[in-house]
């Protein structure tokens, strides 16, 4: 069950994930890779598709926790890196919450600025302030778009600064909140704004048809509230928008999530496939192995059999020998007798 709290950001500050290892890599070796940045705390490295799965990764990850976050800024600096034929990527962890529960997972380079307040007239702040703030995560700017009043489109040339942005939360331009996003779907966004504005404009050009009687405004008198009360058509314009938000929103986790399960499907069929290989290569090999033993047991036990026989054979054969020694040896003394 997953937890109710949200993680809080201060507890990532000083973690990354690094990916596309090389596979067989070793806990010791990532260790002496990336403690030149500064100590390193914790490391798990994940070899698996899943905590119960037999399949492995052909890329491992990593999750490396430094001391402080100082070591993760001067690793997020020396980009790239290379171990062997296999170009790592490497990013800032981020945590979980129930406002950006995929957040942690989505790597980009665009983020969306919109007004926290829902008062109509609160507008963002201006361009140039927005832009300066921006200029605190050390990222260049390669775009910068205000959508409308409420909502700002920024493109940086690289995905860390956009990382920094979400551990940053909250955020105060000029004394005023604003929420920053990380943007998926730049064409959904601008879809979403485009209808608001036509949805605004059929409500005023309505307003400003309608014509107020005397009769009208004097019942009116009567009926004034401090509350404004929505007509029809706008509470149906409001909840068709919040609907299709609703939908937008969906309709981008599922592909988010449709994309992930793809990609982790194709390399569980790759890894599938490779130990299918392995698996037969082991059966032939097994098989070989075990043919090779009883040959050898055999002729394990042949020798058993026969050591008796040829040991017999041999003392007979040395008796004999010594037999003839024995002989040799009284002649050439009988021998050396005659001669003196």
């Amino acid at each position: 069950m997953e937890d109710d709290h949200d993680q809080v950001a201060e507890d990532f500050l000083n973690q990354i994930r690094v990916g596309h290892l090389p596979f067989g890599i070793t806990t010791k070796e990532v260790t002496v890779f990336f403690e030149r940045y500064g100590k390193i705390e914790k490391l798990f490295i994940k070899r698996r598709i899943s905590r119960d799965s037999s399949v492995l990764l052909t890329h491992p990850f990593v999750f490396i926790i430094f001391e402080n976050s100082d070591c993760v800024d001067q690793v997020m600096a020396a980009r790239p890196f290379f171990i062997g034929d296999c170009e790592l990527f490497v990013r800032r962890c981020l945590p979980r919450t129930k406002k950006y529960p995929y957040e942690a997972f989505i790597t980009v380079e665009k983020i969306l600025l919109y007004a926290v307040s829902e008062r109509n007239d609160e507008i963002l702040p201006d361009d140039k302030s927005i832009f300066d703030y921006l200029t605190l995560t050390s990222g260049k700017i390669k775009y910068f778009e205000r959508l409308d009043n409420k909502t700002v489109l920024v493109q940086f040339h690289d995905y860390d600064p956009v990382d920094i942005c979400c551990l940053s939360r909250p955020h105060l331009i000029n004394n005023q909140l604003v929420e920053i996003e990380k943007c998926s779907d730049e064409n959904q966004v601008r879809l979403q704004i485009e209808f608001q504005k036509k949805s605004q404009s059929i409500s005023t050009t309505e307003l400003s048809s309608t014509q107020i009687t005397p009769e009208m405004d004097c019942r009116a008198t009567y009926t004034v509230s401090p509350v404004p009360t929505l007509s029809i058509d706008d509470q149906i314009t409001q909840i068709r928008l919040a609907q299709s938000d609703i939908a937008n929103n969906l309709e981008r986790q599922h592909e988010q999530l449709v994309a992930s399960l793809s990609s982790e499907w194709e390399q569980t069929a790759k890894e599938r496939i490779r130990l299918q290989r392995l698996t037969l290569d082991y059966k032939q090999e097994h098989e070989r192995l075990a043919k090779e033993n009883r040959k050898w047991q055999k002729l394990f036990s042949d020798s058993l059999v026969e050591k008796p026989q040829v040991q017999k054979e041999g003392e007979s054969k040395l008796q004999e020998a010594y037999r003839t020694t024995t002989t040799a040896t009284e002649k050439y003394n009988e021998l050396i007798k005659n001669i003196r």
